[in-house]
């Protein structure tokens, strides 16, 4: 993304190949459990995967929407901190990432390339606004997650199925 963004110019050649990123994401995951080939590695990559396109995806914006990056950079400062406080927790603390793979991380994929989509259309702040707030959330979420499961990392659906996991409810 950043070399297509950084070496064509091309806005829509970024947003396709932003768009494919997103795509693969969503369906890896999918075929990995209708495959039942799940494994803490796959996960850990998916994590880091998600962790490269949202970076790269904001240099590319920096790139090429320099306007609606020097308007909204202290919403994209924001959002980068909610999305790496985890990395940045996980490897201070355990020497590895954290990745839960939440149901707010998981429609957080959905409602931030949309709300992303309308802001550099030109057609409002708003929806990216919300998606930041639901993005600063979905960091608290997993912040707790890792306060409750020290050390855990896999599937953890959300912060309550967390403390069933803690008092073996579930």
């Amino acid at each position: 993304m950043v070399a297509v963004a950084w070496l064509t110019g091309s806005r829509p050649a970024f947003l396709i190949v932003l768009g494919v990123a997103l795509l693969t994401d969503a369906f890896d995951g999918f075929l990995a459990r209708r495959w039942r080939v799940e494994s803490d590695l796959g996960r850990r990559l998916d994590s880091w995967g998600d962790y490269v396109v949202t970076f790269a995806a904001v240099v590319g914006i920096w790139i090429l929407w320099p306007a609606v990056m020097q308007e909204e950079w202290p919403w994209f400062v924001t959002t980068l901190a909610g999305c790496f406080a985890i990395v940045a927790y996980g490897m201070v603390c355990w020497r590895r990432v954290l990745g839960y793979h939440t149901w707010l991380a998981k429609g957080m994929m959905i409602v931030t390339p949309v709300a992303v989509v309308v802001l550099l259309a030109g057609w409002s702040a708003g929806p990216f606004h919300v998606a930041v707030g639901l993005q600063v959330l979905c960091g608290l979420e997993e912040l707790a997650i890792a306060l409750v499961l020290p050390g855990y990392s896999g599937h953890m659906p959300s912060l309550w199925h967390a403390w069933r996991r803690r008092r073996g409810t579930e």
